[in-house]
């Protein structure tokens, strides 16, 4: 136990705290297990054993304003089937939660990344980048979910075997459970990957947009909008990430709601000038100059 190990993979903090999860995890299952062991044999007493885990493994861990997200809670759709038809897990989920925890940033741990979390800090990232670069997030997103579920998994397993000396392998454990493989194959895309405005309030907006006297609601219709962006952003934390997600859905619902002879023109605008910025505020510019009945 008190052998001291060094992780370094010198590219990134993924690989590095991965190592340092899965070690810990191991590293716990022996431990525990020697002192249970310690117990039956009467070298140590029950009280005992039950104190040095309870304190060594687990003890509460420092409270977070954003614990009590399903997300960062690891609630994914696709863990959520895991621990429904797979009750084992529930176990290991808690298991590896809490090493994921400990080996990720302060205040809940000394390390770099909580590879749970990593997922929705990814997709937040997802959100507000272009077209071309969410290939390459969208890859990473359902590389880290696997990632997540198979830890699940791996915990699983070392509750199970760990106690005994690990007897079997982790590959054959999953070949015994073979519908795990197919499980994540197909469900780990099973994410929100574009958000709208509700489709009620978005006919609420259209029929504002289609008033005769649109432009005279004009700043009304934009507050509108930035409050429903608010509301369906209201999971991200404040900071650029979240302003940037809310000014691009504000952006695509404001052209989703345009009256098709505005939209005409306000597209011919936008490809005349590609390389031009087409946030919301310059959408919101063009809606009231080129929206008018005469160029």
């Amino acid at each position: 136990a008190s052998v001291p190990c060094v992780f370094s993979d010198q590219m990134g903090r993924g690989r590095t705290t991965l190592g340092m999860v899965i070690t810990c995890l191991i590293k716990e299952i022996q431990i525990t297990s020697e002192l249970r062991r310690m117990e039956e044999i009467d070298l140590v007493s029950k009280d005992t054993v039950k104190d040095l885990i309870q304190q060594k493994f687990e003890s509460a861990l420092p409270k977070c304003q954003d614990d009590d997200d399903p997300f960062i809670k690891g609630e994914f759709d696709v863990i959520k089937e895991l621990l429904e038809k797979f009750p084992s897990t529930v176990e290991g989920k808690k298991k590896i939660d809490r090493v994921l925890d400990i080996c990720g940033p302060t205040p809940k741990g000394t390390g770099l990344q909580n590879l749970r979390e990593c997922v929705i800090e990814t997709k937040w990232k997802y959100d507000v980048a272009s077209e071309d670069k969410q290939v390459a997030w969208k890859q990473l997103i359902l590389d880290f979910m696997e990632r997540y579920f198979y830890l699940i998994c791996f915990a699983t397993y070392c509750l199970q075997e760990g106690p005994g000396g690990y007897n079997h392998s982790f590959s054959w454990w999953m070949d015994e459970h073979k519908d795990l493989r197919s499980m994540i194959d197909q469900g780990k895309d099973k994410l929100e990957w574009y958000r709208t405005v509700d489709a009620a309030k978005l006919e609420h907006l259209k029929d504002m947009m289609s008033a005769p006297n649109y432009k005279e609601n004009l700043g009304t219709l934009i507050r509108t909008i930035y409050d429903f962006a608010f509301v369906t952003y209201a999971d991200l934390p404040r900071g650029p990430i979240k302003n940037n997600s809310m000014r691009r859905l504000a952006a695509t619902t404001l052209l989703d709601i345009l009256p098709p002879d505005i939209a005409d023109r306000v597209n011919k605008k936008m490809e005349e000038d590609p390389n031009g910025s087409h946030d919301f505020l310059t959408l919101v510019g063009l809606v009231s100059y080129y929206g008018a009945d005469d160029d």
